[in-house]
């Protein structure tokens, strides 16, 4: 009898201690660091038999967004003021990247939607934006995951996917106070975000000294 009455008490904690466990794992899925100065993104570029790496280096991430960039052959800044995080309605893919150049967005971001786009997406299914600086739509297909390592520990995220009226798919980060660009495809080409660091220090190469200290405004 004290065998059974001990099983009969213990079992609803286990079943407890089973959920908890469960709830946590659920949350690591969808939990990131925040992101601030010193932040360190790695994408994979994949175009056929061509592999690289594009990195990106937070200087500033909010209310502007502020960051360094480099791959194999170039290297520059780019600048989007805290209104077009918010509010532009266009979304570009390079054309921010000038090897050598400080470039400043102008209603549009790059690498993050902004709030807009992305609340049109949650709300709607669609969003008419500026793609590229031409007129298209963006347009949500699903959810999904994808495993990214974070502090060099792999972690999933969860995925708001995308299709544009060109046919190229992206998949952005499903929060929206941080819609970061985390893979693009098209045809045989493929952009997939590898891995966040947000605990080292030093990190930024380009953005020193005067720049550091006196950001675009």
């Amino acid at each position: 009898m004290q065998i059974r009455s001990f099983r009969f008490w213990i079992a609803p904690f286990i079943i407890l201690i089973c959920f908890a466990g469960a709830a946590v794992d659920a949350g690591d899925e969808k939990v990131l660091p925040a992101f601030g100065r010193d932040t360190v993104l790695v994408w994979k570029i994949q175009n056929m038999d061509y592999s690289a790496g594009f990195v990106v280096r937070i200087a500033q991430f909010l209310p502007d967004r502020y960051m360094e960039w480099e791959n194999e052959l170039s290297q520059g800044t780019v600048f989007m003021p805290g209104s077009d995080i918010e509010d532009a309605n266009g979304y570009n893919n390079s054309s921010l990247f000038k090897s050598g150049s400080d470039t400043r967005g102008n209603r549009s971001t790059t690498l993050w939607l902004s709030r807009k786009i992305f609340r049109d997406l949650k709300a709607n299914k669609k969003a008419k934006c500026l793609i590229n600086e031409t007129a298209g739509l963006f347009t949500y297909t699903g959810d999904d995951t994808l495993t990214v390592e974070v502090n060099r520990v792999s972690q999933i995220l969860p995925v708001m996917k995308v299709m544009d009226d060109r046919k190229e798919e992206r998949w952005f980060l499903d929060q929206e106070d941080n819609p970061l660009m985390l893979s693009h495809r098209v045809r045989k080409f493929s952009q997939t975000l590898t891995s966040i660091t947000t605990d080292k220090s030093n990190t930024l190469r380009w953005i020193k000294g005067r720049k550091l200290e006196n950001p675009p405004r």
